[in-house]
């Protein structure tokens, strides 16, 4: 009870005839010390009267958009929330919410929110189980903001039975307590990452790159502010992380990425060096556009870049945690196990080989090294829920064991 105790909630109810059940669980949330902000759609209203929800919780329901006199009320109560919860959740909202559709108080709110937001369905099972809602939980759940609970098999509004109850009310109350401890994991920390591809330029218009989209190391971002930590730090060649709570600094070339991530660096906790920097870069970058009759080829010569991480690992300190990326064509362990020493706590290795995952996709599957060197792989997943589990690792290997 204690993780619910002064954490504010919004309570979002959908039209489903389950929304009776909200009534319940607002009540048992306002016992256990949390602080409730109903907020109904429309339909909502048929099934349960506004008034019973503002009675339970103390503060005022809110179902039409600018109710509250204030035109963007929605987005201050989604930032100052610690969860959002949407119990029931109509087949109707979900589909809206993984579609972008904000045309009512409670779709704006969720998709405003940056705090985890908890949906429970209720619907008619053939509804629950048509493709087209499946797709939509799918394309939610893949976000990491949106997690689910039910829902359950039983007896349902329309006489029939199957998959699309609602779950209980006491099952949803003790999920949210679940989402609220993960929401401390990285309390008091300071996080910093990197991110992208970085470019090297030969010239104004030509440079080396790579294929990095940046999207793993945005993730890993957005996944630490979702934790609670204090402070994140995006240092980012690509990529752009959805959480308002993340700190972007935007650079091009290795050079600026190292004076970024020095910069940042004595100041945090943990450190992961997500980026894909370039292994080469040229010797000299011209300051106008090489042309045919410069001889380009001759004037083409590159060194050996900078290696960040190694950077890192030499001026890391007592306390503070180091994590390491490393690109693989074709996942070399002997290759990756040489890359973790020199003061590297972890480093997660991906196979950059596959069309199916890795630089320029939206999806992973990363084997990571953690601390004594056991190897534990993370099967393919959307990036951000990689993510999670790569910071569900770390805590539980190296962070709650005093590591940092």
């Amino acid at each position: 009870m204690s993780q619910i105790k002064g954490k504010k909630i919004v309570l979002a109810v959908t039209g489903s005839i389950a929304a009776y059940k909200a009534a319940y669980l607002c009540s048992l949330l306002k016992k256990r010390g949390a602080d409730i902000y109903p907020v109904m759609t429309p339909n909502a209203t048929f099934f349960l009267g506004p008034a019973t929800l503002s009675s339970l919780a103390g503060n005022k329901t809110i179902v039409r958009q600018y109710e509250q006199g204030e035109k963007i009320y929605h987005i201050s109560l989604a930032r100052s929330a610690d969860a959002v919860v949407i119990a029931p959740a109509s087949a109707n909202t979900i589909s809206k919410l993984a579609r972008g559709i904000c045309d009512n108080f409670l779709t704006t709110t969720a998709l405003s929110a940056d705090c985890p937001v908890l949906i429970a369905p209720a619907m008619n099972h053939r509804m629950y189980l048509e493709d087209s809602v499946r797709e939509n939980i799918k394309i939610l759940s893949g976000t990491g903001k949106y997690l689910f609970i039910g829902p359950q098999t039983g007896d349902l509004a329309c006489g029939e039975k199957g998959l699309g109850k609602m779950s209980e009310p006491e099952a949803i109350a003790d999920r949210l307590c679940f989402l609220l401890v993960r929401g401390k994991d990285l309390e008091g920390k300071k996080v910093l990452i990197s991110a992208g591809g970085t470019r090297e330029y030969i010239d104004p218009v030509r440079y080396i790159s790579n294929l990095s989209s940046g999207k793993m190391g945005a993730a890993l971002a957005e996944e630490a502010a979702f934790r609670g930590a204090d402070r994140v730090v995006l240092v980012t060649a690509s990529g752009e992380p959805n959480s308002g709570r993340v700190e972007k600094i935007k650079v091009q070339t290795s050079k600026e990425m190292k004076e970024k991530m020095l910069d940042f660096f004595d100041d945090a906790d943990i450190t992961i060096m997500a980026a894909a920097v370039s292994d080469i870069v040229p010797e000299q970058s011209f300051d106008y556009k090489l042309t045919k009759k410069d001889d380009i080829l001759s004037k083409l010569k590159f060194k050996l870049n900078q290696n960040i991480l190694n950077i890192l690992a030499s001026e890391k300190k007592p306390g503070q945690l180091l994590v390491g990326f490393a690109a693989e064509y074709g996942l070399d362990m002997e290759n990756v196990q040489n890359k973790k020493k020199n003061n590297i706590d972890a480093v997660i290795a991906n196979d950059i080989s596959r069309k199916d995952s890795g630089m320029g996709s939206e999806y992973n599957e990363v084997t990571m090294l953690i601390g004594d060197g056991r190897a534990g792989k993370l099967e393919k997943a959307k990036k951000r829920i990689i993510a999670r589990k790569i910071w569900d690792s770390l805590i539980e290997n190296l962070i709650d064991k005093g590591k940092t």
